[in-house]
């Protein structure tokens, strides 16, 4: 029975010392009553809080600082003092930062990335109701947290938020802002001169895309501030109930207005077509495939797109370049500018979804007259491997060639059957012509991927609505425009009119370009004129 008694006692103090354990511990907290005394503590307290700062993860208050090695740099130059507040007082400038962070979606931004919350509560319970003293440990952490809130803020709009290649979120390293720009020193100068917010806004792109952008951010969330819809999930088999949900969900994005004349199926069509206009589709009255896509986006979908926009405007933003290709690739379109001035609008066909064209930039040198077109081993044994094994007929039919590991050329019968993607010692090549993939122009510029643009011998897809239809290069609908462009100045070594022999003669031929071009081939889902539509 002792045994009992006392197993029991060992379970109850284990248990309330398990309790014990487990309760959080109360915060530390300092206070001072003098406001002459605040800022000597506080300096102390940022002092002891960044001399034992990890640069990998150094967390204030429970938020994660995203640019601890700023932040250090900074605070040491200005002797370890407090920044934002005196005497336990938040200052204009700091109050002005913290309006900035809160408001962080003005610039397709988040505030909880700039500790809005945090600092918010920070500010607001530094000061003791009852005994009127100052928590200067709670000061302090404000002050860390809006220190690293502004360069965390100038990065991401200078540069961006997302690492562009990943599309994560990751802290972009200080040297991959604007040349020359020391944002521990900006810093310094905007507090030193009261500037902040104007500091800020000199970070932005500076090109009107951006802008334009910007503007129409604001423009949508006052526009639909008090609208919201749900998406169209489903096309109901009951046309009523149907027509019922799609009035509504184009009246919320103010498509449908119940003052349009006519019948009730006349004002839907009208609404529908308001829509399509809108969103750059045909405007056929049609809940289509593609109409009906767009109609399944909701407002936040709406409002990601324009602010993944702007983010890839900070990537980017313009060139500087007098003269450069620029290829939208869910525009389909493919532009040459000169001198601001558009000169060439051509619409194109890119990657498909498993097969997409990268981003990048790169320049053009050349371009070949009447291309051969060397399968890419995956290609070769993923699509047309599979058909000679069963059509043997197709490479005379479709004009290719086999090659061996010698580059030379295989006249004997080959049994197709023997080979799978593991072991494929052939290079599948098509004969130049008309009936060539590659049409007959190919623009060459360097790249990891192995891109070109070229013309296509299927030219009736640019009339197509959707064009994401290629292994990843880019068709090129006016390649004759576009060829005629790069050689107009150079008539000494190639005359214009060279062009048009050379097709006749149906030859390859390399042109070297007298003017390389720059080429950018970027995704900008959402274009704003400058009425912000």
């Amino acid at each position: 029975m002792k045994n009992v008694h006392f197993l029991l006692l060992f379970i109850a103090v284990t248990i309330i010392s398990c309790k014990n354990s487990s309760e959080p511990k109360p915060k530390p907290v300092i206070l001072v009553a003098k406001p002459e005394l605040v800022n000597e503590k506080v300096t102390e307290l940022i002092t002891e809080k960044l001399s034992t700062a990890d640069s990998a993860l150094f967390v204030i208050a429970g938020d994660t600082l995203f640019a601890t090695e700023l932040v250090i740099d900074f605070y040491r130059k200005n002797k370890f003092n407090s920044s934002w507040t005196n005497k336990g007082v938040l200052l204009k400038y700091g109050y002005t930062l913290l309006n900035i962070i809160n408001h962080a979606s003005e610039y397709g931004l988040i505030p909880t990335d700039y500790h809005s919350g945090k600092i918010d509560s920070l500010i607001r319970t530094e000061k003791d109701p009852v005994t009127k003293r100052f928590d200067v440990i709670k000061i302090s952490e404000a002050d860390l947290l809006l220190t690293d809130a502004f360069f965390t803020l100038a990065v991401h709009i200078n540069k961006g938020r997302l690492n562009r290649d990943s599309l994560t979120r990751e802290w972009i390293i200080p040297f991959a802002l604007q040349p020359g720009l020391n944002l521990p020193a900006t810093l310094d100068s905007a507090i030193k001169n009261n500037c902040i917010r104007a500091v800020i806004d000199s970070l932005e792109p500076k090109n009107i895309s951006y802008q334009n952008l910007k503007s129409a951010l604001k423009k949508f969330q006052l526009e639909f501030k008090n609208s919201n819809w749900d998406s169209l999930k489903t096309k109901e088999s009951d046309p009523p109930s149907f027509n019922g949900r799609l009035k509504q969900r184009l009246i919320a994005s103010h498509d449908y207005f119940e003052e349009m004349d006519g019948s009730d199926s006349i004002k839907l069509l009208k609404g529908i077509k308001n829509f399509q206009c809108k969103h750059y589709l045909t405007e056929d009255g049609r809940i289509g495939k593609i109409t009906f896509k767009a109609l399944q986006r909701t407002k936040q979908d709406y409002i990601r797109q324009i602010e993944m926009n702007m983010e890839r405007w900070r990537w980017y933003n313009l060139p500087k370049e007098k003269q450069f290709v620029w290829v939208n690739i869910p525009k389909y379109e493919m532009q040459v500018i000169e001198e601001d001035t558009l000169v060439i609008k051509s619409r194109i066909i890119v990657g498909a979804n498993k097969t997409p064209t990268p981003l990048l930039k790169s320049t053009i040198r050349y371009f070949l007259i009447y291309p051969y077109w060397t399968v890419p081993l995956k290609i070769a044994v993923k699509e047309i491997l599979p058909i000679l094994k069963r059509d043997t007929s197709y490479l005379r039919r479709k004009n290719f060639e086999v090659l061996d590991r010698n580059n030379i050329v295989v006249d004997t019968p080959i049994n197709w059957k023997k080979y799978n993607k593991n072991y494929f010692p052939w290079k599948l090549r098509q004969r130049i012509g008309d009936e060539n993939s590659l049409g007959i122009l190919k623009f060459n510029f360097y790249n990891k991927y192995g891109v070109y643009m070229h013309d296509t011998d299927n030219r009736r897809l640019f009339n197509r609505e959707m064009r994401a239809m290629s292994h990843g290069c880019v068709r090129l609908e006016k390649f004759i425009d576009f060829a005629k462009f790069l050689i107009r100045d150079d008539s000494l070594n190639y005359p214009s009119d060279s062009l048009m022999l050379d097709l006749l003669q149906e030859q390859q031929k390399y042109v070297y370009i007298k003017y390389p071009i720059p080429i950018y081939i970027n995704y900008f889902t959402n274009e704003v004129n400058e009425n912000l539509e």
